[in-house]
């Protein structure tokens, strides 16, 4: 269980700076660490190789390092209950999205939510998983980093608790594309339509007239807080929209199924 007062030395942690040897700890376990020193020591000799252009933790290079030296081990023989924690200064609603986004692009579909605490710090949001494998950190932190979220630190609780600390401050969520100032045809949706109007003024709609769209669009700001909303309870053809300020996010839905948009949209969005 992740305690509220260790989400502090998290942050404090973050705040601070980098400490490979600790992450590496972490990472393998303090009794390989104990084991492995000396060679651990040499093969991360050059700390600042492990550092990415953006200052942060180069997780993905960590830990492909550590693999080819053989002192990293993922997998077991049978499955484990994983318990991990992600802490992140950002809001709830982009913590969840972006990370439940990451997982399940790295094959981790099943997940439980076991526990979500707050205060002036931040976020801690903990889920428990059963699997054969680790979490790969240099593979979250490659998926994270396509929508500019970052691993800061990983702490180890236990033999198979972790704790993320992340900075998603300049997060840019994965997004529908679409081209704006002209009518664009978004395809049959899979799942509800997720754009980025930054920069954007407003917007224009249109369904096929052999569909029966029952509308349900959301505007949110860059943290996913909602800021205005438009829900119909009857087929609609074409609803315009203009956009608040600080919008950045825009999520266009059905009320009932996107089998009622089964042959896409048209949308006109036209730009500051």
């Amino acid at each position: 269980m992740v305690r509220v007062a260790f989400l502090f030395c998290v942050f404090a942690f973050s705040c601070f700076g980098f400490d490979l040897h600790s992450n590496i700890k972490s990472i393998i376990s303090e009794q390989s660490y104990a084991k492995n020193r000396d060679k651990i020591e040499q093969i991360f000799a050059i700390e600042s190789d492990f550092i990415d252009s953006r200052g942060n933790p180069n997780y993905a290079k960590i830990t492909n390092t550590l693999r080819v030296n053989s002192l990293l081990n993922l997998s077991f023989a049978l499955p484990v209950n994983l318990e991990i924690a992600f802490y992140s200064p950002s809001s709830d609603i982009l913590l969840f999205k972006s990370v439940s986004e990451a997982l399940k692009n790295l094959g981790y579909s099943y997940f439980l939510s076991k526990s979500l605490k707050t205060d002036t710090q931040g976020i801690v949001w903990q889920i428990s998983m059963n699997s054969r494998f680790l979490l790969d950190p240099g593979a979250i932190y490659r998926e994270l980093g396509k929508n500019q979220i970052y691993i800061k630190d990983i702490n180890r609780d236990g033999e198979f608790s972790f704790t993320y600390s992340i900075d998603a401050s300049k997060a840019v969520l994965s997004t529908h594309q679409y081209i704006s100032d002209s009518e664009f045809d978004l395809a049959k949706p899979l799942e509800p339509y997720f754009l980025n109007i930054s920069g954007k003024s407003e917007a224009l709609i249109k369904s096929y007239a052999s569909d029966s769209w029952i509308c349900v669009i959301k505007v949110l700001d860059r943290d996913l807080n909602l800021i205005t909303q438009i829900k119909s309870d009857k087929p609609e053809k074409e609803i315009y929209i203009k956009f608040p300020p600080n919008s950045y996010y825009m999520l266009i839905d059905d009320a009932f199924s996107l089998e009622n948009i089964k042959r896409g949209l048209k949308i006109y969005i036209k730009s500051n």
